[in-house]
């Protein structure tokens, strides 16, 4: 039971919508509310041809098949799922990647996307599909990588049609197919330029129908906006089956890949890996994300766990006068909103007038952390900044700050407390045992 095939056309007719930026709902003339996702300024005008939208094709298949679920024939998972060959990878994504899967892998230029993707069809064998490169750019870093080129077939193409139509002739079964980037690709059934809205949503809807079609994974590298968020409309993200997210630094080795959405599995675990001469190591076990032993001012210790996996990191805040008319307030590696909770928090304990001051916080090796018990140690870490004042060594080490942070500034224990403590004695260190934030006073030097 296959997908439905569809009859495309050329256009006859352009018209001229306002699309989401954001979520991809079209609209006959501008407003300034998007209506489906709530937001303000996010609709840009664009000429596209109602012929070629999904609602308006014509099905040309026949007669339509309603399958009962019992009656369909039963796959065993080592059929339906293989592994990537890169375990890390397979961590996050479940069990390994799922026959017909679609899967988003996003992330900043040059975090290394396209080097992990090379590193893992390499092993498995597939086509890469090189939008944005030269088939000899690839064999560059294909060799770089130290994969076999033998089981590479590369397309150098971005049209999207042109890569549907070599997948239906199967002349060759692909299990893996990388699509470098969807912000490349363009159909020529869809008036616009490759990158905007209309045509990324075009160019996706086909690259998943054939997926489905031919039982071929394909994995679609994206792009990032300045905000972090994925090029392109909402909907790119609702219409594949995985989205994964590419952490990290440039100029520090260590990478983090997220599940944001994951059909087949859970969005709780991480994989790591460590940029090298070689491309991407994985980092298995125990990770170290902290900057030496000696207790600084403005930098705190802490715990956090990703998945199931404890990290020690460094949480560094520097707190300086402002000259502007408003203080900046700068947060990277938390949520902005999370971060501003717990300057309020600060402030209104310890009598910390912030209000006047410039706030920067940041989390050493560049990754983003979502964990509740990192409350503490941004508190702690803002505190030291602003006495300019260090904190006393655990005997030979720097103390740990873990907690979660309360609105009124009591600590409590962080979600699993016992992990992170055996974590932290394995290193031969100590967590700070404090139940209210203001008990910082005591332990600045």
């Amino acid at each position: 039971m296959g997908w439905t095939s569809y009859n495309r056309q050329m256009p006859k007719k352009n018209e001229e919508v306002f699309v989401c930026s954001n979520c991809g709902t079209e609209y006959g003339k501008w407003q300034g509310r998007c209506d489906g996702c709530g937001e303000w300024n996010s609709l840009k005008q664009f000429k596209v041809s109602r012929s070629t939208t999904a609602s308006s094709r014509k099905i040309v298949s026949g007669k339509i098949e309603v399958v009962n679920l019992a009656k369909i024939e039963k796959i065993g998972d080592n059929e339906m799922i293989y592994s990537s060959q890169i375990a890390e990878l397979d961590r996050v994504l479940g069990k390994g990647i799922v026959r017909g899967s679609v899967i988003l892998f996003a992330g900043e230029p040059g975090i290394g996307k396209s080097t992990l993707l090379t590193q893992s069809v390499g092993k498995i064998g597939g086509l890469y599909v090189a939008g944005e490169e030269s088939g000899e750019q690839v064999l560059m870093r294909v060799k770089r990588v130290g994969v076999d080129a033998t089981k590479i077939d590369v397309l150098e193409t971005n049209d999207v049609d042109r890569v549907i139509d070599f997948l239906e002739q199967k002349k060759k079964d692909y299990k893996l197919v990388v699509v470098d980037s969807i912000q490349m690709m363009a159909s020529g059934q869809i008036v616009g330029a490759a990158g905007s809205v209309s045509q990324i949503r075009e160019s996706a809807f086909r690259l998943i129908e054939v997926a489905k079609r031919l039982k071929t994974t394909v994995v679609i590298i994206g792009h990032v906006t300045k905000t972090g968020d994925i090029a392109g409309p909402k909907l790119l993200e609702h219409m594949v089956d995985v989205v994964l997210s590419f952490e990290g630094e440039k100029n520090s080795e260590v990478r983090l890949v997220r599940a944001k959405k994951n059909r087949f599995g859970g969005v709780d675990e991480i994989g790591l890996f460590r940029m090298g001469a070689k491309g991407l190591e994985e980092i298995d076990g125990k990770i170290n994300l902290a900057d030496g032993e000696i207790s600084r001012v403005g930098a705190v210790l802490s715990v956090v766990i990703e998945g199931n996996r404890p990290m020690l990191l460094e949480m560094q805040a520097l707190v300086t006068e402002s000259f502007g008319p408003s203080p900046k307030r700068v947060f990277r590696g938390i949520e902005f909103n999370r971060g501003q909770l717990l300057v309020a928090v600060l402030q209104k304990s310890l009598n910390v007038p912030l209000y006047k001051d410039d706030v920067y916080v940041t989390i050493s090796g560049g990754i983003s952390v979502r964990d509740p018990g990192l409350d503490l140690a941004v508190i702690a870490a803002l505190y030291s900044s602003y006495e300019n004042k260090a904190y006393g060594l655990v005997g030979k080490n720097r103390p740990v700050f873990v907690g979660e942070v309360s609105l009124l500034g009591g600590v409590r224990k962080a979600n699993m407390q016992e992990k992170r403590q055996k974590e932290i004695e394995r290193m031969g260190m100590e967590i700070v045992k404090i139940g209210d934030v203001r008990e910082l006073k005591n332990l600045v030097i």
